[in-house]
């Protein structure tokens, strides 16, 4: 224990002297320091005395050295924070606003496109002494209104070859008013029409007419050329209005409104007079996804008719003294519901039609349509199921065939059921295109048969049957912007009228296209082709062998039967007929044209013993001003 003693004073002298030397290194020396001292223990004594063994004698006592305790503690990097609850009592601060007019919007509408001219005269001449004249005067763009006034005349003042007098004339003037209201939008048009012809339908190589008028066919140039034997001709009054609400989309719940007026009254050359007066409205309403939407007409008619039509001495048509009046009405009633579920457009609801003449007749119609959209419009299947009271008045009548008689007798047609299919869709942007088949069925169809009251087959009466139809059609349409248009339609027909023979005057096909192209604003071509199927039709005479009618092989009038009311029955031949024309634009303001009507040059009849002109060439100016 001795020697550990000394040894330690020994280590402390040495430290001395190397501090003394080395104070100028004071880190070097305390590390040293540190090493000198590492014999010291830094743990716990447990025991607050300790004796140590020595060899020699003495007994000294060393006091224990306290050291703090410091035993290792162990962090949690968590901190679990206590859910605090806060209190905020409500207080009610009193605010006081006033509301500020703002003045709407104004939108300046500044017009980018074409100028305007007020005046369009449109004036050329053709073959057949044709002159044309048309006249346009309207407004320029405006916000508040829209007008304009039109006429027109045009005809032909020569005769077709070996036809007699075939001249005719078509004079029209009229106008139309347009008002713009903040929520309404009211159109208006009156109309007047007067056109002139003559009923020329007669085989002038026929001994039996002339025996029928009493005329030496010997001598029958005065016959031929004479204007007032079967002339015709008819005053239209015509008249048009509408009011409808301009929030007419679908993006708007506010009730949506359409009316509308048509009224006309016709006069003809032997005591016809017709007035027909038409009101309806149209409203919808939309409900989420559901349009609910009405509609109501109410259709009167009225004919003051000839009872019979007979020739005078004169061989003249002669109108009998006694009218027969005549007054229908027809009342439509159809509500509906247009649904539209994602891709699916559904339209449900019933037509509730009377026709009331003598007595009042109600039929109740469905009234049923459906599509659906596939691949983005590229495919529409659609179908649907209808019927109708269908109004025959005597001006739509004459305006489908010219030549019918005025003592005719007029029924409504009832299409007591529609069905019908197909599918619609675009192939492109350009391309369009529609596939449809129909099935109708008619009740009191009328056909045109020819007349031997007042005249030798050369005027038209009507014979009404039920009918049975079939109706495949096709359309396709391209389209390059604004400069090039082109459309086909092709229709095919199957007739099954219940108790005559035949469909008279019906074609078995129709198929038409029309075409226009413009070139660099400078030259535009249009053209009109109509192909037209066979029209089986009847004769009270045996005709003639002509161009138009089909023969057999034996160059033979192919008739196909002969009972006790069609006397002679045969087919008029399918026919051709191409329109073709060419505009040159010198400016904005002139122009030169040039028409080709019945290109192919060929008199086709398109009604019975009716040839139309050949080749008509038809040559003119525009000027706007």
């Amino acid at each position: 224990m001795i020697q550990k003693w000394n040894q330690m004073i020994k280590n402390k002298i040495l430290l001395k002297i190397i501090m003394t030397k080395m104070s100028n290194y004071r880190f070097l020396v305390f590390f040293i320091g540190v090493l000198l001292l590492s014999t010291i223990s830094g743990q716990e004594i447990k025991n607050s005395e300790e004796t140590f063994l020595g060899i020699g004698s003495g007994n000294r006592k060393i006091a224990k050295i306290q050291k703090s305790s410091i035993s290792p503690e162990h962090t949690d990097t968590v901190t679990i924070i206590d859910n605090i609850k806060y209190y905020l009592e409500p207080k009610q601060f009193q605010v006081s606003y006033n509301i500020e007019n703002i003045k709407p919007a104004r939108l300046k509408i500044r017009a980018t496109g074409d100028k305007l001219y007020r005046g369009y005269l449109k004036a050329g001449a053709g073959t057949y002494l044709s002159p044309l004249l048309e006249l346009n005067y309207a407004s320029k763009r405006s916000r508040d209104e829209s007008w304009g006034l039109n006429s027109s005349i045009n005809g032909s003042f020569a005769d077709i070859n070996g036809q007699g007098n075939t001249k005719y004339s078509d004079l029209s003037f009229g106008g139309y008013y347009q008002k713009f209201f903040m929520n309404y939008d009211l159109w208006s048009e009156v109309n007047y029409l007067r056109n002139n012809y003559q009923f020329y339908g007669l085989d002038y190589t026929d001994n039996q007419m002339y025996n029928f008028f009493g005329v030496d066919g010997n001598d029958s140039i005065a016959f031929r050329e004479n204007d007032d034997l079967f002339k015709q001709h008819y005053d239209l009054f015509d008249m048009h209005l509408k009011l409808n609400s301009l929030n007419i989309g679908r993006d708007t719940n506010k009730l949506r409104i359409k009316s509308w007026i048509d009224f006309h009254h016709l006069q003809s050359n032997y005591n016809l007079s017709e007035n027909n007066f038409l009101i309806g409205a149209h409203s919808g309403w939309l409900i989420l996804d559901e349009e609910f939407l009405g509609t109501f007409e109410l259709d009167i008619n009225h004919v003051n008719a000839p009872t019979n039509l007979t020739l005078n001495a004169a061989n003249i048509i002669e109108p009998s003294v006694n009218n027969q009046n005549l007054t229908t009405g027809i009342i439509r009633l159809n509500p509906h519901i247009y649904s539209r579920k994602e891709n699916l457009v559904v339209k449900a609801g019933l037509s509730v039609q009377g026709n009331i003449t003598e007595k009042a007749n109600f039929h109740i119609f469905p009234d049923v349509e459906l599509s659906y959209n596939l691949f983005k419009n590229i495919f529409i299947p659609y179908g649907g199921w209808q019927g109708n009271v269908q109004r025959n008045t005597f001006n739509d009548l004459r305006l489908e065939n010219p030549f019918i008689s005025e003592d005719i007798t007029l029924q409504n047609t009832i299409q007591k059921s529609k069905l019908f299919a197909g599918i619609r869709g675009s192939l492109s942007s350009k391309f369009t295109f529609n596939l449809s088949v129909s099935f109708d069925n008619l009740d009191s169809m009328y056909f045109f048969t020819p007349d031997t009251l007042s005249s030798f087959g050369n005027k038209f009466q009507l014979k009404y049957d039920n009918l049975s139809q079939t109706t495949f059609m096709g359309e396709v349409t391209y389209q390059e912007s604004e400069r090039l248009k082109i459309s086909a339609k092709g229709e095919y027909f199957i007739y099954k009228p219940l108790t005559i023979s035949h469909a008279w005057q019906k074609p078995s096909f129709l198929f038409t296209v029309s075409a226009f192209m413009d070139l660099f604003d400078k030259i535009v071509l249009k053209s009109d082709l109509f192909l037209v199927g066979r029209r089986t039709v009847t004769a009270f005479n045996e005709p003639t062998v002509n161009n138009n009618i089909v023969l057999n092989e034996s160059d033979e009038i192919e008739f196909i039967n002969s009972t006790a009311d069609d006397l002679f029955v045969f087919n008029l031949k399918s026919f051709l007929d191409m329109n073709i024309s060419a505009e040159y634009r010198y400016n904005k303001k002139i122009s030169g044209f040039i028409q080709f009507n019945n290109f192919t040059a060929k008199k086709y009849q398109y009604w019975t013993n009716f040839p139309v002109q050949s080749i008509n060439v038809l040559g003119g100016v525009t000027f706007s001003f």
